[in-house]
């Protein structure tokens, strides 16, 4: 590929994810919306791949409406919905599955062909064959015991996702994997876990594409699943700044957690991609004992690209690289994220 095209010229369809992508909290992320307009526009198709459980899929497009983009050429998937087709594979039509999360989890199931009942309706005693553990603005101590109680019996125990964190307008809150943490000091057990980094909500969106792996690229603000699941899933990536994970996450992030490429936000896939370069740049310097100091002013794309690239080759070499967190964020200031 010639380097100095812009990235998408190299992909039929784009997975993206929604927090910190695309938005944070009810706010849009600037310039995600223009920048999605304009792939939709080149007829690049886009499929929104979100872990986030507690909404629908159609509150997830009323919103993203909401916010400025396009009626036609994208969908959205959840970790939901690959949930509840993991449970329609297992269980007989019908069968009674407790929903934990936002709306999002019960109408994944319902459309899959299951059952969903919620906490109050297990009161009476009914019984269920497996449990959807999401996150939602609503979960009690009440659906967390619950479902501590039945994983302890041997019911089947599907977990949406294990973000630790959640993006918000206000900062980070807790995420599905810190409610799943709960439960888990309570039993040995360990969920099968659908959404991201596993491959099954990567395969989803796929299909919604109609995209070979080669021609399709994840973007995403988490290394640990938007990026390391990309990778599991066979599909080139790009991870953006200023969501969940961080400048300093990102020059620490091991081989399977690196992405293809690197961004400020979604316009870097309209423009040459930034990646890691082998060769010295001026721009930035490391001291013997592994402090990154920036050298002199340049474009803040070179600069992250110099920043990361020489924190890539520190690592790769047994190099030192200071971890201190405030150097980090200074570099961040730097770079205006």
């Amino acid at each position: 590929m010639d380097r100095s095209q812009p990235i998408l010229t190299k992909y039929r369809g784009v997975i993206c994810d929604l927090d910190g992508v695309v938005y944070r909290g009810a706010h849009a992320v600037p310039g995600a919306v223009a920048s999605l307009n304009a792939m939709i526009a080149g007829q690049v198709p886009v499929v929104f791949a979100t872990n986030n459980a507690s909404r629908s899929p159609a509150a997830a497009r009323e919103h993203l409406r909401e916010l400025g983009l396009g009626d036609e050429g994208w969908s959205v998937v959840t970790s939901s919905q690959a949930a509840a087709a993991y449970l329609a594979e297992q269980l007989r039509p019908g069968a009674p599955v407790f929903a934990v999360g936002g709306p999002g989890v019960p109408e994944a199931l319902t459309e899959a062909g299951l059952t969903p009942l919620r906490v109050t309706e297990l009161a009476d005693g009914r019984t269920v064959e497996a449990v959807v553990q999401g996150a939602g603005q609503d979960v009690t101590w009440r659906d967390l015991a619950e479902v501590a109680y039945l994983v302890q019996a041997g019911v089947i125990w599907v977990a949406t996702n294990l973000d630790a964190t959640v993006p918000t307008s206000r900062g980070l809150a807790p995420g599905n994997g810190a409610f799943v943490g709960a439960v888990q000091t309570t039993t040995p057990a360990a969920p099968h876990v659908t959404g991201k980094p596993g491959t099954a909500l990567f395969d989803l969106a796929r299909s919604r594409l109609g995209s070979d792996r080669s021609e399709t690229i994840m973007v995403g603000d988490r290394l640990d699943t938007d990026i390391a699941g990309a990778g599991a899933a066979g599909v080139d990536s790009m991870f953006v700044l200023g969501g969940a994970s961080t400048l300093r996450d990102l020059a620490f992030a091991e081989d399977a957690a690196r992405p293809t490429y690197f961004g400020f936000d979604l316009s870097g896939l309209l423009q040459p991609g930034l990646y890691q370069r082998h060769g010295p740049d001026d721009a930035v310097e490391l001291s013997p004992d592994g402090v990154l100091s920036v050298r002199r002013p340049v474009a803040r794309h070179r600069l992250l690209q110099a920043i990361v690239s020489a924190a890539w080759h520190a690592r790769d070499h047994d190099l030192p690289l200071v971890t201190d967190t405030t150097l980090w964020a200074e570099l961040e200031r730097r770079l205006g994220v």
